[in-house]
């Protein structure tokens, strides 16, 4: 560590819904197999911006935001194997270790998983202390201006891993944020064609034709006769709900044909109402999405690496705050006044 590292950490801390206190606290010191990771950025999601308003499911106030992390080895346990000052991200949920879902590979789905940024304690800190099976090497080959999207396109990763699409099929994302955008550049590396993906926000509307998809303004047409149009009247193959609202989740299944299936990406409300005939009768699969698994880490690596995003301008996909802007940060990425994809905190 260096000297300014020894004196002390910052940590920004969600008091209530809307204010944040950015505290001072001791640098951590790590166990024998944990890694005491210094955080460089640290991204904003939409789980963020729940908690941020007070309107996450289960999360409250208060607490230590912050999953999507880049940064650098700072301190290593005796057991840890890792060397300072290299490069890594933190994968974000910890599960018990034993049970079913912990063995299988798949700790997001652990009944007792905590998560950096929930449970535990988040990047938008100066560190963060994990256990080494947590935190994960970075390659070279990964743009150090993109390594604070790792997580992010992980979750569109595994979104699409779990839609199963298929070359010959048609796909439509719903929401052209980051995790949308992101999907729909996944579904295009899966060999889609004519990808469509629709929203009301012209910006976003703009920016996802730019990319050569098929962008449909819903706030002009019904998304039903929208899809009849561009794809065909049954309804698309399989459809990738990334915006998580009631609305969009029940669109979601209107536009996928019988047989076809509709997948959850989005940050999904606490209750919602379906069509239950249409879910039933017409055959249709309603598939949920949580997180990602180690693997989906690795491949968002091998993207990022092969240059999935370059098409994207940089400042088109992260505005970069510093820690004492982060009321800032949250305000315009809630708002909708960030002109990016990602608000991204510095440290």
């Amino acid at each position: 560590m260096t000297a300014n590292d020894q004196r002390g950490s910052r940590v920004a801390v969600l008091i209530e819904p809307a204010r944040f206190e950015v505290r001072s606290v001791g640098v951590p010191v790590p166990g024998d197999d944990e890694v005491v990771v210094r955080v460089d950025e640290c991204g904003i999601c939409g789980s963020d911006l729940k908690m941020y308003a007070g309107t996450h499911a289960f999360m409250r106030p208060p607490i230590v935001m912050g999953h999507e992390i880049s940064g650098t080895v700072a301190a290593a346990g005796a057991a840890a194997g890792f060397e300072p000052g290299a490069p890594v991200t933190v994968f974000p949920p910890v599960g018990c270790g034993s049970c079913f879902h912990c063995r299988t590979g798949h700790e997001q789905l652990c009944a007792s998983m905590e998560f950096f940024g929930g449970q535990r304690a988040g990047g938008l800190a100066d560190f963060i202390v994990a256990p080494r099976s947590h935190v994960l090497p970075i390659a070279s080959s990964v743009p150090a201006e993109l390594r604070v999207l790792i997580e992010p396109l992980a979750v569109a990763v595994h979104g699409v891993t779990r839609g199963a699409p298929e070359q010959h099929e048609r796909a439509v994302v719903i929401g052209a944020g980051a995790i949308g955008l992101f999907t729909a550049l996944v579904l295009r590396r899966y060999g889609l064609e004519d990808i469509v993906v629709i929203e009301v926000d012209p910006r976003r509307l703009r920016r996802a034709q730019e990319l050569g998809f098929v962008a449909v303004d819903v706030g002009a047409e019904d998304p039903v006769d929208a899809i009849a149009r561009v794809i065909r009247p049954e309804g698309a193959d399989c459809v990738f709900e990334c915006a998580g609202s009631q609305q969009t989740i029940a669109t979601a299944l209107a536009i996928t044909r019988k047989g076809g299936r509709a997948v959850v990406v989005g940050n999904a409300p606490a209750t919602i109402e379906l069509d239950g005939l249409a879910l039933q009768r017409g055959d249709r699969s309603l598939i949920g999405v949580l997180m990602y698994d180690l693997g989906d880490f690795q491949t968002a690596m091998d993207y990022l690496a092969d240059g999935l995003l370059e098409a994207i301008p940089m400042d088109e996909l992260v505005t970069r705050y510093a820690l004492e802007r982060i009321a800032d940060a949250f305000a315009d990425a809630k708002s909708g006044a960030l002109q990016s994809l990602k608000a991204v905190v510095e440290l």
